[in-house]
């Protein structure tokens, strides 16, 4: 009986090495994960030099290059480009918060970004409706598991220009808990992600 119990005790410990192992490869496969657009999420192409006529052209990302950083877009037409996530606007539904005057009506309301002013830190979003208005970074609100680029951070700038997956939002902080690549962890404010 004692040997068929120590037989036992080593089988259940096996068995939870296999378990942590497992956690352990994950946990390392996360922390080298880049983290990328999503496939068939709707995209506007913009600033692109090589071929204006694109400027404006929407399409579905089909995948990404990892050796050139570069996204594959299908576009209405049937073509597909190859193009840097400089050259896209990722065209998520958000929902506007903190609206005030003409815009108040719109608090709580869900609508698709189609634009970004950079320097004036506005977004173009179109309302279920069909109505555009035009709000601030900071009057979007993203949901988890949605993807966007990380911009204005001034102590951390080197994660800039990195795409970011929001995991979840702190309403009392009022900051997202985001993913960047190499699976390290960002709190950000609602108008850097």
């Amino acid at each position: 009986a004692a040997e068929a119990e120590a037989e036992r005790v080593a089988a259940a410990a096996a068995a939870e090495a296999v378990v942590a192992g497992e956690a352990a490869a994950r946990e390392a496969a996360a922390a080298t994960a880049r983290v990328a657009l999503p496939e068939k999420a709707y995209v506007k192409i913009r600033g692109l030099l090589s071929r204006p006529e694109s400027n404006g052209s929407v399409g579905v990302i089909e995948g990404r290059d990892e050796a050139s950083g570069r996204y594959t877009v299908r576009l209405r037409d049937g073509s597909a480009l190859a193009l840097k996530l400089a050259n896209l606007l990722q065209m998520a539904e958000v929902q506007l918060v903190g609206l005030e005057g003409e815009l108040a009506p719109h608090e709580g309301a869900l609508s698709t970004v189609f634009e970004r002013e950079d320097e004036a830190e506005m977004y173009g979003v179109e309302l279920r409706g069909g109505q555009s208005v035009a709000v601030g970074f900071s009057q979007v609100l993203v949901p988890d598991g949605a993807h966007g680029v990380v911009a204005g951070l001034q102590s951390a700038s080197q994660y800039n220009g990195l795409v970011a997956r929001v995991l979840e939002y702190d309403a009392a902080s009022g900051r997202y808990l985001a993913l960047v690549d190499g699976g390290k962890q960002l709190r950000l404010r609602r108008q850097n992600p």
